[in-house]
C-alpha cells in the first residue's frame, strides 16, 4: 500500500497555478454556439438562393422558381424569423424574359432589379415588395441613353443608377414619384472609371471616379449628392503619379467624417501593393495615404513565417529610399465598417487557380476597364449602422456562376483612425476556399479589445478569436450543427453558400449539403441551408 500523499505541497502547488493565471495574457478563446438550423429540400433543377439580411427582422431569401403562372415566371421570397423560423411565402409573377440583375433593401421592402428582354439592355424593371403586406408594385425605367449598368442603389424616394455611356460613366437618376429620369451632369469624362456609389444613412449618396488616363495629373474625385441629385461636396484630390489606385469603398456618415478606403499598385499593375485612405475634406488640400502590406503586422502571416519577415525587412529598406516596394498580392477589400475608433476595412487575399484573367467582367454588367475593382457585377444593399453593405459578385437568375476558379488565402482586417493612420491589423489563415468569382469567403465580428474571423469549409465551421491588447490568438473548429442527431452530413457543394455577420454577436452561414439518414424513408437528401451561430 502506498503512503498518503501530504496535502500541503498539492494545495501549494494549486495556489500557485491560480496567482499564475491571473498574471497570464488575456485568453483569446471563444466558444461558437450554433443555436438554429434551418433547411430546405434543394432538387437539382432548383435556382439557388440569395441570402439577404434584415437585422432585427430576420432573413429573406429569393430565387426563380421553375414555375409559371399567366405566362410569367414565378419568384420566390421567403421570410425567416431571427429563430429560423418561415414567417411567410411570397410569390411574385415576373414576365419570362427579364433577368434578374441586382436588389435593394430598405426597412420593410426589398427592390428586385430586372433587365427586361434579352437584347435591349437599356430597359429596366424594379420590382418593389412590401414585405408586411406582401404588395408588390413594378416601376420601368428606360433611359434614352446606349447606357451600360454597373451600379444599382436607393437614396430617400429615388433610384441612382451607375454606369457608362460611349465608355464615359454616367448617373443617372430615377424619381421615383413622378417616374422621370435624369442624368446628373458632371460625369461624362474620358479615361475616368466609376469605382463606388453608394448611400449614406442620411439618405444622401456618394460616387468616387478615379482617372485612368495615361497623363500624371491624374485625380480621384469624391461627390456627395442629396436624393435628388443635388451635389452638395466634391474634393478633388491628386494620385501620385508612380501609383495606381485600384478601388474604393466610401464610408456613409455613421460616424460624421466621411473617408474612401482601398487598394493600390503601381501603374498598369493588375496586383496590390497595398491599401490607400483619403479623408473627404473639400475645404482644405490633403492627400492620399499609401500603406503597402509589408508595413503591417498580421497581413503576410498567411505566408512562412521566413518569407514574412523578408518582405517586411525589404518594405523597410524600399521606404528608407523612397521606392515602391516589389511585394504584391491579389487582394479584394469587401466592406468599411465605421466604429468608434475609426473605420474597418475587411479585405481578402485569393490566388487563381486556372488561367483565369482575375478582372473578369460579369456578363450582365458593363465596365470599360475589366477590373472587379471598378463595382463591375457587385450589388450594394441598403446600409443598416454597425453592418455594411451586402455584395453579390455574379449575376442572379442563374444557378451557375463564373466559370474561372479561385482559392481565398486569408482574411484582412485594418484599422484606420480618422487621420488615415493604421491603429492595428488582423488577419486569418484560410484553408484554401475554392470558389467560382471573386467572392467575400469570411466575416468578423468586433467588440472591445475582441475580434473574431468566421469561415465555413467542408461542413465545418472554423474560428479565429484575437484579443487586441495582448495580440494573442485562438482557432477552434466546430461540425456544422443538424436537426437530426440521426443526420450525417455527406459532402458540401464548395463553391457555393458563405458567412457573414448578422446582427451582435452572431452570423448566419449557409450552403447547399448531401445530408443522409438511415431512419428515413428518404435515405438521402439534397437540401439548402442557413445556420445561426453566435460567438460567447
Amino acid at each position: 500500500m502506498h503512503a498518503p500523499r501530504p496535502l500541503f505541497p498539492r494545495l501549494l502547488f494549486s495556489a500557485l497555478i491560480v496567482v499564475a493565471s491571473l498574471f497570464a495574457a488575456p485568453c483569446a478563446n471563444a466558444q461558437l454556439v450554433q443555436t438554429h438550423r434551418y433547411e430546405r429540400q434543394q432538387k437539382m433543377s432548383d435556382d439557388y438562393y440569395n441570402v439577404i439580411p434584415l437585422i432585427d427582422d430576420g432573413l429573406v431569401l429569393f430565387r426563380e422558381r421553375d414555375k409559371y403562372q399567366n405566362s410569367n415566371k414565378i419568384w420566390e421570397l421567403v421570410m425567416l424569423d431571427t429563430a429560423l423560423q418561415e414567417k411567410k411565402t411570397i410569390e411574385l409573377e415576373v414576365n419570362n424574359r427579364n433577368k434578374m440583375i441586382g436588389y435593394e433593401v430598405t426597412p420593410g421592402r426589398v427592390y428586385l432589379l430586372f433587365r427586361t428582354g434579352e437584347t435591349n439592355k437599356n430597359d429596366f424593371e424594379v420590382v418593389e415588395v412590401d414585405l408586411k403586406t406582401s404588395e408588390n408594385v413594378k416601376h420601368h425605367f428606360k433611359p434614352d441613353l446606349d447606357f451600360k449598368l454597373t451600379h444599382f442603389t436607393k437614396a430617400g424616394s429615388n433610384f441612382i443608377f451607375g454606369g457608362y455611356v460611349n465608355n464615359e460613366p454616367a448617373v443617372v437618376l430615377f424619381e421615383l414619384p413622378n417616374n422621370h429620369i435624369r442624368v446628373i451632369p458632371g460625369f461624362f469624362q474620358k479615361d475616368t472609371e466609376l469605382v463606388d456609389l453608394r448611400t449614406n444613412l442620411n439618405q444622401t449618396f456618394n460616387t468616387v471616379l478615379i482617372d485612368r488616363g495615361s497623363k500624371d495629373n491624374r485625380k480621384l474625385v469624391f461627390r456627395t449628392f442629396d436624393e435628388t441629385g443635388k451635389q452638395l461636396l466634391e474634393d478633388v484630390v491628386p494620385i501620385d503619379e508612380k501609383k495606381s489606385l485600384q478601388n474604393g469603398i466610401t464610408s456613409s456618415l455613421v460616424r460624421e467624417d466621411l473617408s474612401i478606403i482601398g487598394t493600390w499598385g503601381e501603374r498598369n499593375s493588375k496586383q496590390s501593393v497595398g491599401f490607400y485612405f483619403m479623408t473627404v475634406d473639400p475645404f482644405n488640400e490633403q492627400k492620399i495615404q499609401y500603406v503597402d502590406v509589408g508595413q503591417l503586422n498580421h497581413y503576410l502571416d498567411y505566408l512562412s513565417p521566413k518569407r514574412a519577415a523578408r518582405i517586411k525587412e525589404n518594405s523597410k529598406q524600399d521606404a528608407a529610399e523612397g521606392r515602391i516596394p516589389n511585394f504584391t498580392s491579389y487582394v479584394m477589400p469587401y466592406k468599411v465598417k465605421e466604429y468608434e475608433h475609426g473605420f474597418l476595412l475587411l479585405a481578402e487575399v485569393y490566388n487563381p487557380v486556372s488561367n483565369m484573367n482575375p478582372y473578369y467582367s460579369n456578363p450582365y454588367y458593363y465596365n470599360p476597364y475589366y477590373s472587379p475593382y471598378g463595382m463591375s457585377g457587385y450589388y450594394p444593399g441598403y446600409y443598416y449602422p454597425g453592418m455594411g453593405r451586402m455584395y453579390r459578385p455574379y449575376s442572379y437568375g442563374s444557378n451557375v456562376k463564373n466559370v474561372d476558379e479561385i482559392k481565398t488565402v486569408a482574411s484582412v482586417l485594418v484599422s484606420f483612425d480618422a487621420t488615415g493612420k493604421v491603429q492595428w491589423d488582423q488577419s486569418a489563415k484560410l484553408a484554401d476556399v475554392k470558389m467560382s468569382g471573386i467572392e467575400q469567403v469570411s466575416d468578423f465580428y468586433e467588440k472591445n479589445d475582441k475580434v473574431f474571423f468566421l469561415y465555413k469549409k467542408e461542413s465545418e465551421l472554423k474560428l479565429k478569436s484575437i484579443v487586441l491588447s495582448a495580440d494573442t490568438a485562438s482557432e477552434s473548429t466546430t461540425k456544422m450543427l443538424v436537426n437530426d442527431p440521426v443526420d450525417e452530413i455527406r459532402s458540401e457543394k464548395e463553391t457555393e453558400g458563405g458567412v457573414r455577420h448578422w446582427m451582435g454577436n452572431s452570423f448566419y452561414v449557409w450552403g447547399y449539403q448531401t445530408v443522409r439518414n438511415v431512419s428515413k424513408a428518404d435515405r438521402v437528401r439534397d437540401v439548402f441551408y442557413i445556420i445561426k451561430a453566435e460567438v460567447r
